[in-house]
Parts: C-alpha cells; sequence; structure tokens
C-alpha cells in the first residue's frame, strides 16, 4: 500500500485532499498544527513532532501549509519546516502547493513562464517554497488560484460575499468588474493526485482558464440568495488571467466543475 503525508491536513485543501487519498485505499499520515477536527478518522493523525518519530518511507509528501492571512514569522517557519521534511524524507516524491499569488502586479495572461512582478509577503513566501523543493530528486510544484467548495471557512471574497447576501446586500467596488479563476476543492485535490504520478518534474497553474468578473459571480451568488447589488467607490484590485493549457496537456487534467 502506498503511504502519503499531508501536512496541512486540517486545512480546505488538505482535508479534502485526505479524504481521496483514503478512498484510493492509500495509507495517509495527517500532520496537523493547531487543531484536528475536520480530519478523517481514518487517517493517522500526528503533530508536526511527531511525524519525525515515525519509522516510515512515505511514497508521497503533500505540502499544503500556510494560506495568505499567514504571518511573516509563521511563513518562515513554515519554510524552515519544509526544509527538514525535504532532508528526513529525501527519498519520498514532493508535491508542493504554491500560489498564483507568486506572480504578483502581473496583469498578463499568465502560464508557468510569467514573469514575478512585486509579489507580496505570501507570494515570497511560496517562492521560496518552490526554490528548497525544486532542490529534491522529484517533485511537483502547483500554483493554485483561488479554490472554493462546500466547507470554505476563510474570510476571503467568496464567503465574505455570501455573508453579504445573507445579509441582504452586497456592495461591489467600481462595477464589480475585477475578475478571477476559480478552481473548485474537487478539481484542486484531483490536480494533487495527477500531480503526484507525474513521472517527470513539473511546475503546473492550478486554474480553469476561465475567469469571472466579482458581478457575475454576485449574479450567482443572488440566483441562491435573493439580495440586493449595489456599487460604490473605484475598483483597485487587480484582475487574473490564466492559459493551462500545460497542466492539459502534461498531466492530463482538466476541471470537471464549472463556476
Amino acid at each position: 500500500m502506498e503511504v502519503s503525508i499531508v501536512v496541512g491536513a486540517n486545512g480546505f485543501l488538505g482535508s479534502s485532499l485526505v479524504n481521496k487519498l483514503i478512498g484510493n485505499h492509500q495509507e495517509v499520515i495527517a500532520v496537523y498544527n493547531s487543531n484536528f477536527e475536520s480530519i478523517n478518522k481514518n487517517a493517522t493523525i500526528v503533530t508536526l513532532k511527531e511525524v519525525f518519530k515515525l519509522s516510515i518511507n512515505p511514497n508521497y509528501i503533500y505540502f499544503l501549509s500556510g494560506n495568505y492571512s499567514t504571518s511573516h514569522q509563521d511563513l518562515v517557519r513554515i519554510n524552515e519546516e519544509l526544509v527538514l521534511f525535504c532532508k528526513t524524507f529525501s527519498n519520498s516524491k514532493f508535491i508542493y502547493i504554491s500560489s498564483t499569488n507568486v506572480y504578483g502586479a502581473n496583469e498578463d495572461i499568465l502560464n508557468e513562464s510569467s514573469a514575478f512582478k512585486s509579489p507580496r509577503l505570501y507570494g515570497l513566501s511560496k517562492l521560496s517554497g518552490e526554490f528548497i523543493v525544486s532542490s529534491m530528486k522529484r517533485y511537483s510544484i502547483i500554483r493554485m488560484t483561488y479554490i472554493y467548495g462546500k466547507g470554505i471557512s476563510n474570510n476571503s471574497f467568496l464567503p465574505q460575499m455570501i455573508l453579504k447576501a445573507k445579509e441582504k446586500k452586497i456592495i461591489l467596488f467600481g462595477k464589480g468588474e475585477r475578475k478571477q479563476d476559480y478552481i473548485f476543492i474537487d478539481d484542486a485535490v484531483d490536480l494533487c493526485i495527477a500531480s503526484a504520478s507525474h513521472e517527470k518534474n513539473i511546475t503546473v497553474v492550478g486554474a480553469t482558464g476561465i475567469s469571472y468578473s466579482n458581478l457575475e459571480v454576485c449574479e450567482e451568488i443572488r440566483r441562491h440568495i435573493s439580495c440586493d447589488i449595489e456599487f460604490t467607490g473605484v475598483e483597485t484590485g487587480q484582475s487574473f488571467f490564466f492559459n493551462i493549457d500545460k497542466v492539459l496537456k502534461e498531466l492530463n487534467w482538466k476541471p470537471k466543475v464549472t463556476f
């Protein structure tokens, strides 16, 4: 039986990935930080300290720690932990979940070769993580766009707009013209697993190739929750567009769920 370690197993993507790997009859060692309530109890659930005491030789390491709201100090700590995993499990295949935040203020149609233009703190930490992981014998790096689906609990755009809709009024900046690419949680999980089985080292963009405006998103929300949509001020947020030809061709993966 194949063995996978999932670091960040208590997160939105991590807990869903654990479920899928267990469903695929893998032995899963789920590493958590602050809580483990969301982790499938059929996994071996351990802390960071405990995982390094285990006598194991995992086939795969899925590293999903950190998010855009993580503090500077914690982002540094996470990369220090990544180095430790790389040293301890040097024969394992590493699947590193990066972010499209690495591109920074780049308004082009983005792909794996696009330039990095002044990424912010989170994007910089992910670039550092990519640098660390690319030193391994076997690795996959996935630059994920916005992941959504049942169970999302952060303070990002979608949950905030759903909350405002329940309060009967959504307010958008400008005309709601800012655009983003959204990937459904199940598709993101499938992409992680597809990248693990890929024979070559690879870096790909984890996106759908279709971007929706904030207004289109909120009109979809309004189809399910009756509310008003109003506009104010000027939209200053950046739009994101992605070319996903590489991931479609090399990993034989494509998103199954449309927004």
